[in-house]
């Protein structure tokens, strides 16, 4: 058979098949049940966004009791003691204009030089990760030998 012809015979069988279709014309609501539950629908949907703003200013509360005390700590407590053979480094610095700002606030806020509160975060950085690393012995030697080799490379 060719294309035509075994589309035709399937055509036909289609016909000689009878397929009953049952349509059921569903009534609609009467307006005022839709007017009533688009109301439902506003008052759930207020009901959503006060609960998400109260949700939301009780994790500021709790975040905002939180981090200050964090790094009102980094910035309160004293800064390393000087090695006597370390000797002052000049660092040129450049950053982008939010990071800038930011640190201007810091320093604004505690009442700290730009190099103070540099130095202090630093220190907090680094004591931080030398404690975590105090069980691992050998990533502690790698963490603290690398600046030794940066050292023997510029010279």
């Amino acid at each position: 058979m060719t294309g035509a012809q075994r589309q035709a015979a399937y055509r036909e069988r289609l016909r000689a098949a009878s397929i009953n279709v049952t349509v059921t014309k569903i009534a609609q609501a009467p307006a005022d049940a839709y007017d009533a539950r688009v109301r439902e629908c506003e008052q759930l949907r207020g009901e959503l966004a006060q609960a998400r703003r109260e949700l939301d200013g009780l994790s500021r509360a709790a975040q905002a009791a939180r981090v200050p005390a964090d790094v009102a700590g980094i910035f309160e407590r004293l800064p390393r003691p000087d090695d006597g053979d370390s000797g002052e480094r000049r660092l040129h610095l450049t950053m982008k204009g939010t990071r800038f700002f930011a640190l201007e606030r810091l320093a604004a806020h505690f009442g700290l030089s730009r190099h103070a509160v540099i130095e202090r975060l630093i220190d907090w950085a680094d004591d931080t990760l030398t404690k975590s690393l105090y069980d691992d012995e050998a990533a502690f030697n790698r963490y603290i030998d690398r600046d030794r080799d940066r050292d023997r490379d510029k010279k």
